[in-house]
């Protein structure tokens, strides 16, 4: 795992989190991000000793990567760069690389190209501090030997030795504790110093120097500054010349340069040849050779200058030798290529030939033969990269393009090579390889197809459609005649349709819609799929706001016509939002989140139609957001309130039983009916609540009716439960342990579902009305006639009566269709023996037409609206003394 750190500036979110939190760490890198240019340099500024490697985006909100690049030149900074672009020139590519970018990548950059491209330079960076590292070695080296020629001209100058360290200390260099350095001999007769150069004086060799010293001459310990003075015993000998006679010696005091051990200096006898018997010769060698070279001061510096020099070369062409080879051992499976620049003739091997389908007599040796195959949309790029490595832009070439096979295909290709130059640098040859990467590139473009596609329908998903989104407000804002539109459609009813008919055939019918959608687009605009049944539509570069609502319209009559997934004629409709560009949004995901508001106003408005953003709508959905947390204090502070409306028979007049129904008493906004809050609660959840605290209240209230004023046949309940209730895996036990709770005997309590959340989980239903059945329950359908279940749905239900929609009921004396629906649902309720409630009748002439077709109970404002506690308390009472509740003809 690789330990370096990379900086991704990038002003597209999506990209560069892929790329930071998933991407680059897969490969091993650590990273950093930022999302604009400052940003970007902030952390160069803070972190350069950290970062190896920034892969910088051309396109940033606050300046180019260009202009980032320039600043950071201009600072003196350096950090290995890797530009990225979707909209890139030959001119930005010379400029970035002038810049020291170490690749150029066009955008969508894929995995692969990406890790190759971070590999090369991060490569190239590693070989840059090595020979900076190895420039570094012989400059010391250079200093060394710029001291021995200080040591040189010490020889012929005869100094002492106080003067010697002096000017040695002015010369930089300091005394330490090391093994290397000088030799310093002392001249008897004149006490003068002689010195030889020692460098890496092995350790074994240097304690053979350390000869004891004469008891007729003493020593002073070396110490900086202090020069060493020799001096005879009072009572010793004369001082003369003695064979084998040591005066003095010091191997413990080394020279050091620059925090470099350069030598160690040494005090000995010129004379005294029988010591030096005892010395290993290849240690007397490397005395004389260095001293030799110490004296030869001039011709050695001039000599190091020309072995750096040299150096350098040798390390150039190795390492490109070593590329080369590395290369051809690559590409030993691969078609190679020789491109003589100055023939103009490239030479390519049979392999070459063969991966495109020809033999080897049927390709000559014509750039064209290569050049002339390329795609055409990958010419200029493989020729700009090429280009890029002769001028010595780049380190070596290598680019993808296409290429066409003999059999007219194109097959994708990788080429890689390195250019062979002259003493000038000029560029006389160039050789590579080529790889067939064809199955690479397209599983590379199924992973990058799948990133930012639907897998069901194909579309583009969200985070496609929002980098498009946001070229298009870049766009907006950099030419004032620019216009776009965001169309957000949502399928009315879809969750019926899907819950009822199965989630195969809803697939199906949103693969039709997306097909649908994209026939009526231009090949500019984008339809895309974001989730679910919803579908959003960006028109480019639109006239006005006409082009949007006409394309609306459009799709809302193809949409009421028969679709055909697998056969089935379906009818369906869809709601839309749309949001025209404006100056005020900063952000793709504003535009987004008001063109769903629009949606959603235009589905509150009656479905099947398209609305126009305004910012009050932006307000109502603030308001809505208001209502959504008072009501969850309304639920807590028990603001909430239990309404009763009667149900009647129709042959009697007779009431059966009450409907249990909520009411909100806002403190502000007075007495809300259900309309108002409880479609809020089924978004938010707190329906479940809601249902929970009106089952607990109406079936304690009805008990406590039944006690204290019964009547015949005892008073029954119905209470609705929502789907959400349903999905609660204790309500079996919740209704269970209310009924012990309150006293309520089980026959008494009817619970109403709608017919839609009935069909939601049709297997989980079933289980759910058999277990309450088998506590004594009733279970009725509300709201019957508008859902999609079936007769054979129904008849395995152990229903006990149905409840035909007020929508029904209200549109049967003007519609001959609509009653031939209630005539048809009283026939099937009858005939599966069960009973029939007729909600929200209101006329005399309804009810008259109710008991002809047989229906047997009503419920509805001709007979009283819904009541609160005391209210029915009176209707009770005139039950029980005999009176009807309702009257008719």
């Amino acid at each position: 795992m690789s330990n370096e750190t990379i900086l991704v500036v990038d002003d597209n979110r999506q990209i560069a989190n892929l790329m930071a939190g998933k991407l680059l760490p897969s490969m091993g890198y650590q990273t950093l991000v930022a999302y604009d240019g400052q940003s970007g340099l902030e952390f160069i500024h803070k972190h350069q000793a950290y970062i190896d490697l920034v892969l910088l985006d051309l396109q940033l909100p606050d300046m180019s990567g260009l202009d980032l690049l320039r600043i950071l030149s201009n600072e003196g900074r350096s950090v290995p760069t890797i530009l990225m672009t979707a909209h890139g020139s030959e001119q930005v590519a010379v400029d970035a690389f002038r810049l020291g970018v170490e690749d150029y990548l066009i955008k969508p950059v894929e995995p692969d190209g990406l890790a190759d491209a971070i590999t090369l330079a991060l490569t190239e960076t590693r070989l840059r501090r090595e020979k900076a590292r190895l420039t570094a070695q012989l400059k010391d080296q250079v200093s060394w030997l710029s001291a021995l020629t200080f040591v040189g001209r010490s020889v012929t100058s005869t100094l002492d030795l106080d003067d010697v360290l002096r000017r040695i200390v002015d010369a930089g260099v300091y005394l330490t504790n090391a093994e290397e350095g000088f030799l310093a001999l002392l001249e008897e007769q004149t006490g003068q110093l002689y010195l030889r150069a020692v460098k890496n004086l092995d350790a074994s060799k240097a304690s053979t120097l350390r000869i004891p010293v004469q008891d007729s001459i003493t020593g002073q310990a070396l110490h900086m500054g202090k020069p060493l003075r020799l001096t005879k015993t009072a009572d010793g000998p004369p001082l003369k010349v003695t064979t084998g006679y040591l005066v003095y010696s010091l191997m413990h005091v080394p020279i050091l340069l620059r925090g470099k051990a350069l030598g160690v200096l040494s005090v000995d006898n010129r004379t005294t040849q029988q010591a030096f018997k005892e010395i290993d010769d290849s240690v007397l060698q490397s005395l004389a050779d260095y001293a030799a070279a110490a004296l030869e001061n001039a011709s050695l510096y001039r000599q190091a200058q020309l072995e750096i020099a040299e150096r350098k070369r040798v390390e150039i062409a190795l390492r490109e030798s070593e590329e080369r080879y590395a290369l051809a051992v690559r590409a030993a499976n691969d078609g190679l290529w020789d491109w003589s620049l100055k023939a103009g003739k490239i030479y390519f091997s049979p392999r070459w030939k063969e991966m495109l389908g020809y033999t080897n007599g049927e390709i000559g040796d014509d750039p064209q033969e290569w050049f002339g195959r390329i795609h055409v949309e990958d010419v200029q790029k493989t020729r700009l990269d090429l280009s890029a490595h002769l001028k010595g832009l780049s380190s070596h070439f290598e680019t993808e393009h296409r290429m066409q096979h003999k059999d007219g295909s194109h097959r994708w290709m990788l080429s890689r090579g390195i250019a062979v130059r002259d003493e000038a640098g000029h560029p006389t040859r160039i050789a590579g390889s080529q790889t067939d990467i064809t199955e690479r590139k397209r599983a590379e473009q199924k992973l990058y197809f799948d990133a930012f596609h639907d897998s069901l329908t194909g579309l583009p998903n969200r985070a496609l459609l929002m980098d498009r989104l946001r070229h298009a407000m870049e766009r907006s804002r950099r030419r004032d005649s620019y216009k776009f539109a965001v169309l957000f459609l949502d399928l009315d009813r879809f969750k019926d349709f899907n819950d009822s008919q199965g989630h195969t055939s809803g697939d199906k019918l949103l693969i039709t819609i997306g097909h649908m959608l994209g026939q009526h687009l231009r090949p500019t605009d984008t339809v895309a799929r974001i989730g679910g049944d919803e579908f959003v539509i960006l028109m480019d570069d639109i006239n006005d706001a006409g082009d949007a609502t006409r394309l609306a319209d459009r799709i809302q009559k193809e949409l009421k016509t028969s679709v055909h997934p697998s056969g089935h004629t379906v009818f369906i409709s869809g709601s839309i939002g749309i949001v025209l560009n404006d100056p005020v949004y900063l952000r793709p995901e504003d535009i987004l989140r008001d063109a769903d508001i629009a949606m959603y106003r235009a589905k509150a408005s009656g479905k099947s139609r398209f609305e126009i953003f305004d910012p009050g709508m932006r307000e109502r959905i603030m308001e809505r957001l208001t209502l959504e947390k008072e009501l969850g204090l309304a639920i807590e502070q028990q603001e909430l309130r239990v309404f009763y409306q009667p149900i009647v028979s129709l042959d009697t007049g007779q009431m059966i039983g009450l409907e249990a129904l909520a009411r909100w008493q806002h403190t502000e906004r007075g007495l809300l009916p259900p309309a108002n809050f409880i479609p809020l609660a089924e978004d938010t959840g707190q329906v479940v609540s809601i249902d929970r605290w009106v089952l607990r209240e109406a079936c304690r209230q009805t008990r406590q009716w039944q006690l204290q004023t019964p009547i015949e046949p005892p008073l029954k309940i119905s209470v609705n439960i929502s789907g959400k209730q349903l999905a609660q895996g204790d309500v079996v036990d919740f209704v269970a342990g209310v009924l012990q709770e309150t006293g309520l005997d089980a026959q008494f309590l009817n619970i109403e579902i709608t017919e839609s959340a009935l069909m939601a989980d049709f297997d989980l239903t079933a289980d759910i009305f058999q277990k309450l059945r088998a506590l004594g329950v009733q279970i009725q359908i509300d709201d019957f006639g508008i859902g999609y279940s079936s007769l054979s749905y129904l008849s395995r239900f152990p229903l006990n009566a149905l409840k035909v929609d007020q929508t029904f009921i209200g549109m049967m004396m003007h519609d001959s269709n609509y009653l031939k629906i209630v005539q048809a649902i009283v026939v099937m309720t009858h005939g599966l023996g069960m009973g029939v409630i007729a909600e929200g009748v209101e006329t005399e002439s309804q009810v008259a037409q109710l008991r002809e077709l047989g229906c047997e109970f009503i419920q509805g404002y001709i007979i009283a609206q819904a009541m609160d506690g005391e209210a029915v308390q009176l209707l009770l009472e005139k039950v029980r003394a005999g009176e009807p509740v309702f009257t008719s003809l």
